[in-house]
């Protein structure tokens, strides 16, 4: 007598499901069993029956569910290009001498806006970048002497 193997479609999918949302959640591997551990007292997904398989894939929709994405003024931004690191770094320079109070990418803007006409660093021309850093690089100097 030879041992049948039964495939099961939905056990497959489960697990998919499953992974895709351990992966989504952010959970190393260690979190993601010890949490496991705590709904289904079971250290792998691989041992849940389809009931337990239900209840933790009702879970992890919960703790899916709860995470919302961050509000837009958090979101990443992209990376600062060369002169515009130059202009946050004389800022910083300016702030550490108390030439300016706030730190913030807002007063940066700001500034440029007052300076360029231009509401965003991002915004600006690479002449207009130049202009910027020469005139925070000079502010530094006749603040220093």
């Amino acid at each position: 007598m030879t041992a049948r193997i039964v495939t099961d479609p939905t056990r497959k999918r489960d697990l998919v499901f499953i992974h895709v949302a351990k992966k989504a959640l952010g959970w190393d591997d260690d979190h993601y069993r010890g949490v496991l551990l705590d709904v289904c007292k079971v250290r792998s997904s691989a041992d849940l029956d389809y009931a337990g398989r239900r209840r933790w894939l009702s879970h992890l929709q919960t703790c899916l569910d709860r995470t919302q994405p961050a509000p837009k003024h958090q979101q990443l931004r992209k990376p600062l290009t060369g002169p515009q690191r130059k202009v946050w770094s004389l800022w910083m320079q300016l702030a550490d001498k108390g030439l300016v109070t706030s730190r913030t990418m807002a007063a940066i803007n700001a500034w440029v806006a007052r300076q360029t006409g231009v509401d965003r660093l991002e915004w600006l021309t690479t002449a207009q970048e130049a202009l910027v850093v020469e005139s925070l690089k000079q502010w530094l100097q006749r603040g220093v002497e």
